[in-house]
């Protein structure tokens, strides 16, 4: 036995000396070392997604179904999935003499950062500074999370103060990060819905602080679509979702596992009626959080069969302002605070001509 176990291991080591078997063990060596690679930078994830048509989201119940049992004032026939007591905000917009209870209400809901104070200052000075707009009862707030305990720590309790002077923040009870944003998109769609508990409001604009907004536009837009229409308007994209580990828009399968997204309206601006704010509203209710709100709208939208609808007058991809035509945009993205300022007069220079100016004016210096 000694003498067997000799030779086998004599014809293993004539084998490994054959240069044959070395190239062998070397090209195998190296499509493993390569295959690890792979998986660990996100590269394999693209074999292993599912096709679209299999689409179907966590909790995986049917929530048209239970959409409709809410607006009709029946109980729900399965738990909710997300309980909205669980996310209050710590500051809400002031209620007094802001009320929106008119069909042609508008709320403009700005998704901001605390940080960006410059952001939110540009905008109550120009397109955010009016409360009526043709026929249109209009109010402007913000929509931000929390500052993190280092932060407070080192700069206090700055969004108290702001919110003392302008009455216009709504802070979500969650640390602001970028991959929190959809928590900012269920504190809008919650304020929209319960809005100073009057209902929801007629049309609401979700918008982000680099953009620019036309107002007569807008409210000329919103003449065309009654209250009760399903509405998800803005740009619309088709896209597939980022696997690669170094972008910050990385998903992996377990987190999506399907090849494309459902089409969506970049999180940047999107206009809704309040039907679709309802029926959002209710359906976070049944539907797993997803980490970017543009996704996640899109997710609702899809499994309650609204449609994205696309509109020219929302510019993503923003030209030099200069070059822009901005007399025909609704909203129009990459806007500067100094932009802000200096087109926003140009922008709504007829708005004050039948609209109403907020009570609090900022007036912001921009050094050249």
């Amino acid at each position: 036995m000694k003498i067997l176990h000799q030779k086998v291991l004599r014809r293993i080591r004539n084998a490994i000396k054959h240069d044959e078997f070395r190239k062998k063990f070397a090209i195998l060596g190296f499509a493993g070392v390569a295959w690890a690679v792979l998986w660990a930078i996100g590269v394999t994830d693209f074999f292993y997604e599912r096709d679209f048509s299999e689409f179907q989201w966590p909790p995986y119940v049917n929530v048209r179904d239970e959409v409709y049992r809410e607006i009709l004032g029946e109980p729900a026939s399965v738990l909710y999935y997300n309980d909205w007591s669980k996310h209050k905000p710590v500051l809400t917009p002031n209620c007094t003499a802001n009320r929106l209870t008119r069909r042609k209400s508008l709320l403009i809901i700005v998704k901001t950062a605390p940080y960006r104070l410059a952001n939110r200052d540009a905008i109550r000075s120009t397109w955010g500074r009016y409360n009526q707009v043709q026929k249109f009862r209009v109010r402007t707030v913000f929509v931000m999370g929390q500052l993190s305990a280092k932060e407070e720590d080192s700069y206090g309790d700055v969004l108290a103060a702001e919110q003392k002077q302008f009455g216009d923040l709504l802070v979500g009870n969650f640390v602001d990060a970028y991959r929190n944003n959809t928590l900012k998109l269920l504190q809008s769609l919650q304020f929209a819905h319960n809005h100073c508990k009057t209902g929801p409001v007629s049309y609401v604009l979700l918008v982000d602080d680099d953009y620019m907004v036309n107002l007569n536009n807008l409210v000329a837009e919103a003449e065309k679509h009654p209250p009760n229409e399903r509405l998800y308007m803005g740009f619309r994209i088709d896209s597939s979702p980022f696997r690669l580990i170094f972008s910050k828009h990385r998903v992996s399968l377990r987190d999506y596992p399907y090849a494309v997204y459902p089409p969506y309206i970049t999180a940047g601006a999107v206009f809704l009626t309040s039907q679709t704010v309802t029926e959002f509203y209710y359906a976070v209710q049944h539907m797993k959080i997803f980490p970017f709100d543009d996704i996640y709208a899109s997710i609702l939208a899809y499994s309650l069969g609204i449609w994205p609808q696309n509109h020219d007058g929302f510019v993503m991809w923003n030209e030099d302002p200069e070059d822009m035509n901005l007399n025909t945009i609704i909203a129009s993205h990459g806007f500067s605070p100094k932009d802000l300022l200096k087109y926003g007069p140009i922008v709504n220079r007829n708005v004050g001509l039948g609209g109403e100016v907020a009570g609090t004016d900022v007036v912001v210096e921009i050094s050249e």
